[in-house]
């Protein structure tokens, strides 16, 4: 099994509405799809592929998911700040 999404747990990211009152909502990273700053936009990268971590470092345990994008770049979240949707 893989992850295919993960969405933020709490407020989330606050994007502007029309009228610009700010909007709390998850915010979600799909593979297969681009990425969204905090503003909503689309960036011109796209998430290739999300893996969960777990290791030892100086003796505290961590949690992270390394979400790898088009740009060769792996940005980090925290786990215990997202939740994951696993798929075949």
């Amino acid at each position: 099994m893989k992850i295919v999404s993960l969405q933020s747990v709490g407020l989330g990211a606050a994007f502007p509405s029309l009228s610009y009152e700010g909007i709390n909502e998850p915010y979600v990273l799909k593979v297969g799809e681009k990425l969204k700053d905090g503003r909503g936009e689309e960036l011109g990268v796209t998430v290739t592929e999300i893996n969960y971590q777990q290791g030892d470092f100086d003796a505290y345990g961590f949690e992270i998911y390394a979400v790898h994008t088009s740009d060769g770049h792996i940005r980090v979240f925290p786990a215990d700040k997202y939740i994951a949707e696993w798929s075949n």
